[in-house]
């Protein structure tokens, strides 16, 4: 399994597998299937909660959500992403830069955050203070299988280090969020399918 690579390219800095916005045109890919999304915000604190399928081993999607170079092939939104050290306590320091775009309005978010992997289904991610322009940001991601696909139920909470301009209405900063979350999970499925096709059979139970 590759070192970790991502919050929200284009969203408020979140972390790791929603840098995953992929706009992947070449690869003609069933959408993510989403049973809940709900996005909100509360005193300059957005929180992202989803529950959703996708047509790919649960394996391949726990590698795609740490494979941070081809994370970064599918997400034109991320300017920079690399592995700048690792943590005492396990885990990987990763400095990112994305683009965000909230209606007609866009700018390059910094942030570093800690990604770590707890075998044999979690990452989690957590903005280092004053690394960035996140005050604070944590994904939890937890995967499993069911009818032969993978089961992802994610959250999210991001607190910018600005709040929101007034002139920027509440309602694009949600709507955006929601736009990126679902192509962040179209992008998590094309690349989950293509690890999942580079990866030995598994052998059938004896």
């Amino acid at each position: 399994m590759h070192g970790p690579r991502s919050t929200t390219a284009r969203s408020f800095g979140a972390p790791a597998w929603l840098a995953l916005l992929a706009l992947l045109a070449a690869v003609p890919v069933r959408a993510a299937e989403f049973e809940r999304l709900a996005v909100t915000e509360d005193a300059g604190t957005y929180r992202i909660e989803a529950l959703l399928s996708v047509n790919a081993p649960p394996e391949a999607v726990v590698r795609a959500l740490l494979d941070f170079e081809a994370q970064r092939e599918i997400a034109p939104p991320i300017r920079e992403i690399k592995i700048i050290g690792t943590v005492p306590d396990g885990g990987w320091l990763v400095h990112i830069v994305t683009e965000i775009c909230i209606g007609p309005f866009c700018r390059d978010v910094k942030q570093v955050q800690v990604v770590r992997f707890q075998p044999p289904n979690r990452v989690n991610s957590e903005a280092v203070p004053d690394r960035g322009d996140v005050k604070s940001a944590h994904t939890a991601v937890e995967v499993s299988g069911k009818d032969g696909q993978a089961r992802i139920q994610l959250e999210c909470t991001v607190r910018p280090s600005r709040r929101r301009p007034f002139f920027v209405p509440k309602g694009w900063v949600l709507n955006a969020l929601r736009r990126q979350a679902r192509e962040s999970a179209t992008g998590l499925e094309a690349l989950a399918a293509r690890l999942a096709s580079q990866m030995p059979p598994s052998r059938p139970a004896e």
